[in-house]
């Protein structure tokens, strides 16, 4: 069993910082953060998480009045109650009987929310899933382990239980410490383990859902990774020997955007995606954790 995607929609913040905005206040360059990053521009948007996910739905065109659910993934809200979710539920004037959640799993919430969505999902029904992050409220902009990568953004899909190939690996490790954001905090991390576990884990991940169907890399019709850093993508990429041009990618427009970043990508990237292809989404940060998804488009 599996997922069809119906539609699926970025909001756009348009307010775009470039990387010479941190040259004043932090001891960088815009090639020195280029070079590592793969980062040129981020957004940062004067929106709330909810303002964000309440635009966002209203660009998506098909029937959202029947929907059995909806969850948004984000770490950044700061709305305890209601939930992000029931707040879109209202704005859609959907289903009573409707299941709303918001969940945490930081940059692995998008894909971990498409898991839970394959998993409740009866055949023939929907879930509205999507990712809405304003992670530049937890940003120290005199860190440059951590000012420099990151942008808000939020994105989304509608999807449809279905009975195609749908294959889930999911991992959890110790934090150790690597990527922390607490009460009336900002967010600190440690830029060598985080770049460890994800060049390692993601990896492992995505060779154990390539092993368990006998596919290999060039099997791939399109693979969207967490936007977190060129150097961690391109490393996947050699590494599963899949065409650099089938992983699609925006990081040097919008950074690091947590949950949102691969809705983000399939948002700008809909259209080019055919029936029948194979798809790898992975997402993978804070936790830390690693959950991918290898399915049939």
């Amino acid at each position: 069993m599996g997922l069809e995607f119906i539609e699926a929609h970025k909001f756009d913040i348009e307010k775009f910082v470039e990387n010479d905005y941190f040259e004043n206040n932090l001891d960088t360059s815009s090639e020195w953060i280029e070079k590592r990053t793969g980062i040129f521009t981020r957004q940062f948007s004067d929106y709330g998480v909810d303002e964000m996910a309440l635009n966002l739905v209203k660009k998506f065109k098909n029937n959202m009045e029947n929907l059995d659910l909806i969850i948004c993934a984000s770490f950044s809200s700061k709305r305890r109650m209601p939930s992000i979710s029931n707040l879109v539920r209202e704005e859609l004037k959907n289903n009573p009987h409707c299941l709303c959640l918001d969940i945490n799993l930081a940059c692995s919430g998008f894909v971990a929310a498409l898991l839970m969505a394959e998993s409740y999902l009866l055949e023939g029904r929907r879930a509205y899933i999507f990712a809405s992050e304003k992670i530049s409220d937890f940003m120290d902009m005199e860190d440059r382990k951590t000012a420099i990568l990151f942008g808000d953004g939020a994105g989304g899909v509608l999807v449809e239980k279905n009975n195609k190939l749908w294959e889930a690996d999911v991992a959890s490790f110790p934090n150790e410490n690597s990527l922390n954001l607490g009460e009336n905090s900002k967010i600190t991390m440690d830029g060598k383990k985080v770049y460890r576990f994800a060049i390692e884990e993601v990896l492992n991940s995505i060779k154990r859902l390539l092993d368990k169907n006998k596919f290999t890399g060039k099997d791939i019709d399109k693979m969207i990774l967490h936007q977190a850093n060129k150097r961690i993508i391109n490393h996947v990429v050699e590494k599963i020997g899949m065409e650099k041009s089938n992983c699609l990618s925006n990081l040097q427009k919008y950074g690091n955007t947590s949950a949102a970043s691969i809705p983000l990508v399939l948002a700008e990237n809909f259209a080019s995606i055919k029936e029948g292809e194979k798809i790898i989404f992975s997402g993978f940060g804070a936790g830390l954790s690693v959950v991918s998804v290898l399915m049939e488009w």
